[in-house]
């Protein structure tokens, strides 16, 4: 449990970092935690942990309450499940479940908001969504050295 709580602490620091460097668009950095968390606990304490940091973002946001709570929260799972079917973990997965995590995570968030509230982005362009994407893969290939040496992995690429 001190773990989790950690982990939920260097997502509020996350954000923080998120809010004070980035204007704009910004990578996801929690969706980066949720994968590493993901992968060393596995699916089912990846998906608590996807629970709580989503509930911290959509709590700090002040709006609605749910959609990152179901997009970090099915991340969590799926990347804990994934991890066990592949034969290795290296940079190229990594980077690759990063985007396709990150593609459905900007979906689900949508979806929902579309759904629930009155935010439409229909007429969003699509330079926004793949920068926010580029983005958090770009900071997932800064931090894999990292996220290896949390894994108890060598940090060699």
């Amino acid at each position: 449990m001190n773990t989790l709580l950690v982990y939920l602490l260097v997502s509020y620091l996350a954000l923080s970092v998120q809010a004070v460097f980035f204007s704009g668009i910004k990578p996801d950095l929690v969706l980066i935690l949720v994968c590493a968390y993901a992968l060393k606990y596995g699916h089912a304490r990846g998906t608590v942990y996807g629970i709580l940091s989503g509930l911290l973002i959509d709590t700090m946001s002040g709006f609605v309450l749910g959609p990152q709570m179901i997009s970090k929260s099915l991340t969590g799972f799926l990347i804990g499940s994934l991890k066990d079917h592949l034969f290795q973990w290296n940079l190229f997965v990594n980077t690759l479940a990063v985007a396709v995590f990150a593609v459905i995570n900007l979906l689900c968030v949508y979806a929902i908001y579309e759904t629930f509230s009155s935010v439409s982005f229909v007429n969003r362009s699509l330079e926004i969504s793949f920068m926010e994407i580029l983005y958090t893969v770009i900071a997932a290939l800064v931090l894999y050295p990292a996220i290896r040496r949390v894994r108890g992995e060598e940090p060699s690429v």
